[in-house]
């Protein structure tokens, strides 16, 4: 099973990403969007999906966090037609802050 989930993880967030790649949503032009993680439970029926928003502007992260919402019932039809899986998961998205620590990390260590 968890061979399973794993493939499946890697599946949804090859599709995820390829959908933030060819077609933006709507605001969201300014920014470079990544996933940078999908977590799947292991009932299979919900995936949290990170996505990395570079520059790291707040207002830019919330217009695109929104974008991404109103866009989410095309993000689970693109992976219910491109993973195949008996259920398609719900899907809840998150913004993904770790490059922000990252960056503060480096800074840090480069004044050492």
């Amino acid at each position: 099973m968890i061979r399973r989930n794993e493939r499946l993880v890697k599946e949804i967030h090859h599709t995820v990403a390829e959908l933030l790649v060819h077609s933006a949503p709507e605001g969201c032009q300014d920014a470079m969007l990544t996933v940078s993680r999908v977590e799947l439970t292991p009932d299979l029926k919900e995936a949290r999906i990170f996505i990395s928003v570079y520059p790291p502007d707040e207002a830019l992260r919330e217009k695109c966090r929104k974008a991404l919402v109103a866009i989410k019932g095309r993000i689970r039809l693109e992976i219910g037609n491109n993973v195949v899986m008996r259920f398609v998961p719900q899907i809840k998205l998150f913004i993904d802050d770790s490059l922000d620590n990252v960056e503060a990390i480096n800074i840090l260590l480069r004044d050492i």
